[in-house]
């Protein structure tokens, strides 16, 4: 039953739009988090039931923080592909800042020091 119950709250999570891409992310998903369960509730010394419950709970747990994780590596590795040339500009900018900053600090009479107002 808690397999059962498991598969309904986790059937919605996806992470690719192709089903056999996301077919085999959640299968490693969901082995990743099996194993960290199994280890969790063996150093935790539970058994019985309550080691069954604590199994299935943490496995969820485990399941949807990995699934998380991968959903915002996702995102943001679509904004990159995305806005490529916007954030080689960003990122040149931060340099030429940065590069004027060092130099100012440098050379105490430079006009970059003095005060505009």
């Amino acid at each position: 039953m808690k397999r059962f119950i498991f598969d309904i709250a986790t059937s919605q999570y996806a992470l690719f739009e192709n089903p056999m891409y996301n077919y085999v992310a959640m299968g490693i998903i969901g082995y990743i988090a099996y194993k960290l369960a199994f280890s969790a509730v063996g150093e935790l010394g539970f058994r019985g039931e309550l080691g069954s419950d604590m199994h299935w709970i943490l496995r969820f747990i485990f399941f949807v923080g990995i699934w998380a994780i991968g959903s915002i590596c996702i995102v943001v590795f679509k904004f990159i592909v995305d806005n490529f040339i916007l954030i080689l500009i960003c990122e040149f900018l931060i340099f030429v800042f940065y590069i004027l900053w060092d130099y100012a600090s440098e050379h105490p009479s430079c006009f970059l020091n003095k005060r505009v107002f």
